[in-house]
């Protein structure tokens, strides 16, 4: 017991000690700074001028899943292929698949590709079929034959979203593919008339086989995942 009562000072300096590296407040961060001539500086606090490119030392970020979308999204086939990862700025880490492994060059923008088309064909049906009822069973053959044609391809498109993307990554590419949608779409603004020419001039392409991802070149990075 005597000996218990002489540890007990003992205990309580620890954990004052202990509570007291707590309440020690965290070192201040350090930025880095480049001015437009080049000049690095570093201080702890961020600078005010807008000219300076700063970031936090010891601090990484990952960089964007999604290249930057250039302009309104295209639904007819590209001869282009998509392989260039979005850039990695300074302090950036790549973005990776939910396996901890960098994507491969162009593949997030490919699944999005297909699944801009796939919002498209369902956003056709609904949009149309309440624009012009009489016509639905025209849109739903239309989008069902589309849909046969690129199985295979949206077929694998699923798996791969699935099996190489978090729950969060596959959120912003659905978040990204509504964005994207939203430029070839009907303005809100749009007539019935303007509505009806729309439906007339989509559907028409679709069932010309304007609209196909068999032989979109944007979408080979997810085709390459199938090869031995």
């Amino acid at each position: 017991m005597n000996r218990l009562l002489r540890l007990l000072p003992l205990a309580m300096c620890a954990v004052l000690l202990d509570a007291g590296a707590q309440d020690k407040p965290p070192p201040p961060p350090t930025y880095r700074s480049v001015g437009p001539d080049g000049k690095v500086t570093y201080s702890d606090r961020i600078p005010t001028d807008s000219q300076m490119h700063t970031r936090e030392l010891g601090k990484t970020s990952t960089a964007p899943l999604l290249a930057p979308a250039s302009g309104p999204f295209d639904l007819r086939p590209s001869s282009k292929p998509t392989t260039a990862s979005p850039p990695t700025g300074e302090g950036q880490t790549p973005a990776v698949d939910i396996g901890g492994r960098p994507f491969p060059p162009g593949l997030p923008d490919a699944v999005l590709t297909v699944l801009v088309h796939q919002f498209f064909v369902q956003s056709l049906v609904e949009t149309c079929g309440r624009q012009r009822p009489v016509f639905l069973e025209r849109y739903q053959a239309s989008v069902r034959n589309w849909r046969d044609r690129n199985a295979d391809v949206l077929s694998l498109s699923n798996r791969v979203t699935f099996s190489r993307f978090t729950g969060v990554q596959r959120d912003i590419l659905r978040a990204s593919a509504r964005q994207r949608l939203a430029t070839v779409m009907p303005p809100p603004d749009a007539s019935d008339a303007e509505r009806e020419a729309w439906c007339d001039r989509m559907n028409t392409d679709l069932v010309t086989r304007r609209f196909e991802l068999v032989g979109d070149m944007r979408i080979a990075p997810l085709l390459l995942l199938e090869q031995p």
